[in-house]
């Protein structure tokens, strides 16, 4: 059974950012589709999608990809203990500071969800009527391919 703990700058379940190609096929399984994307600095980014799963992971690197981001939309999801898609905005919110993150950011997306990021634990919550859609988060990645822990 999947692990569907989200941990901040750590990881989804047992799968920890940092995590290479391999072994994430070994814990997941063949993703239903794959997305290879180049940006203007060389940077490969890999969208891996596991719909069945509610979950979609995303492989940055110049050389050797790895785990760097997670979009998580199974209403199973637990963050810190607690059922996440359970909360409100306000509740999420006060989740996060109980468990020491401070910086907030809330905006309207233009394709009408409204989105409350936790920039310190670099996690977006995304709401559409009040309820948590998904949940976006993950870590940065340095130029040699190695996470980068003091952001």
């Amino acid at each position: 059974m999947l692990n569907l703990e989200i941990k901040p700058k750590v990881g989804l379940g047992d799968i920890l950012f940092g995590e290479i190609p391999v072994n994430l096929t070994k814990m997941m399984g063949e993703p239903e589709t794959a997305e290879d994307i180049r940006t203007d600095d060389d940077l490969k980014t890999t969208i891996l999608s596991y719909p069945e799963k509610g979950i979609t992971v995303f492989l940055e690197g110049l050389v050797e990809p790895i785990v760097s981001n997670f979009d998580v939309d199974n209403k199973a999801a637990k963050l810190f203990g607690v059922n996440i898609f359970d909360k409100t905005e306000a509740e999420a919110k006060k989740l996060m500071e109980e468990n020491g993150y401070t910086l907030f950011e809330e905006d309207e997306e233009e394709w009408g969800e409204r989105r409350l990021s936790c920039e310190d634990a670099l996690m977006d919550f995304y709401f559409i009527d009040g309820k948590l859609q998904a949940v976006n988060f993950g870590v940065y990645i340095k130029d040699d391919g190695t996470i980068d822990r003091d952001v």
